[in-house]
């Protein structure tokens, strides 16, 4: 439901060789393995189209995407001809793993610090069994965590990014949400305010996509997409609530047995409130927290990317949809409590 962003890893990996710690060496190498594997699989689209191997769907998605591509450049003011020109099949569901963590009675992410960019809220790995064992040490230390896949991420200009085959996949409106959401970090991103950029593509990604489908004339396909997003409001909205509670609990006076409880009940909740939600919805969706017990990295994981989604739109109302007034007056934008955290994993 949400996209998640991962800049560069390549760009920290000789100042972490400085540091004496072990793990943060071993954590920048295995980045800049991973952003090596994804550059020397990628190859230029012509030439994927032009290979007889290539499926008939990858050949119809891999032009739907130089398609939007054109349409951001065009359209939208983003910078449609920096990425995408190539394709890269990982041979893997995933291309990176990110993790969040948070103490159990607080909904204040764990950070890490990073050579450049100072403390962030969540670590990415280009190695699942390296995401989990992290994640394994975190739960030792009595955190709240939770790791999760991710199909795409933005290196913000440091090279020009391929469809993955994480994500050649998907349907083609969310495949434009995606791609439209990736360009718009590229066209603008703030150092240092993780809330301030996943805001900004999130809602930049969702105008985008419906002017493209009204550029199509596909109006069956734009009302099922308006629904889409309203589901994912409410969806949102009962996050917010959820947060409001927990919050709440956690600034409480109860012990730390009655306050566990109390938080379960919360947690679980939330969940029957979803299951209602997806019944409505056909029944398909939100697996990811539907399926086991939900935590407060849940919640963490998420909270970011909604907080001010709804000061963009107005500004996009306001602008009346022009990319270049909307950008030159988001880069101006202050969000109240806008976090000064950039993301370091995919992190949409």
């Amino acid at each position: 439901m949400e996209k998640r962003v991962l800049r560069s890893l390549m760009v920290w990996v000789l100042p972490a060789l400085a540091l004496s710690s072990c793990g943060t060496v071993e954590f920048y190498a295995q980045a800049a393995r991973g952003q090596w594997e994804v550059m020397s699989r990628s190859r230029p689209i012509p030439q994927v189209l032009a290979d007889p191997g290539t499926s008939v769907e990858l050949r119809r998605k891999l032009t739907v995407v130089q398609g939007m591509r054109a349409f951001a450049s065009g359209h939208l003011g983003l910078p449609g001809d920096e990425s995408y020109g190539t394709y890269a099949d990982l041979g893997r569901e995933h291309v990176t793993w990110v993790l969040y963590a948070a103490p159990e009675f607080s909904l204040e992410p764990k950070t890490w610090w990073y050579p450049t960019l100072g403390r962030l809220d969540y670590r990415g790995f280009f190695c699942e069994a390296d995401a989990q064992d992290a994640a394994r040490r975190m739960r030792e230390q009595g955190l709240d965590v939770v790791v999760g896949g991710v199909d795409a991420y933005s290196t913000l200009g440091w090279f020009h990014d391929p469809v993955l085959n994480c994500f050649a996949t998907y349907p083609e409106i969310d495949l434009a949400e995606l791609v439209f959401h990736e360009l718009t970090h590229r066209r603008l991103f703030r150092k240092g305010d993780t809330a301030f950029n996943e805001a900004l593509a999130t809602a930049y990604a969702e105008d985008g996509v419906k002017r493209w489908l009204i550029h199509q004339g596909r109006q069956r396909d734009l009302r099922r997409y308006a629904g889409l997003v309203l589901r994912r409001e409410r969806f949102y909205q009962e996050i917010a609530r959820t947060r409001g509670r927990l919050e709440a609990l956690y600034a409480s006076k109860l012990r730390p047995a009655a306050m566990r409880r109390e938080k379960s009940r919360i947690l679980s909740g939330l969940q029957d409130v979803l299951r209602n939600l997806r019944r409505e919805w056909g029944g398909r969706g939100l697996e990811s927290w539907l399926e086991g017990e939900l935590n407060n990295a849940h919640l963490v994981s998420i909270l970011t990317y909604q907080e001010h989604e709804p000061a963009f739109h107005q500004l996009l109302r306001e602008c009346g949809g022009d990319p270049a007034d909307f950008f030159e007056r988001a880069s101006r934008l202050e969000l109240r409590g806008s976090a000064g955290r950039a993301p370091v994993g995919p992190g949409g």
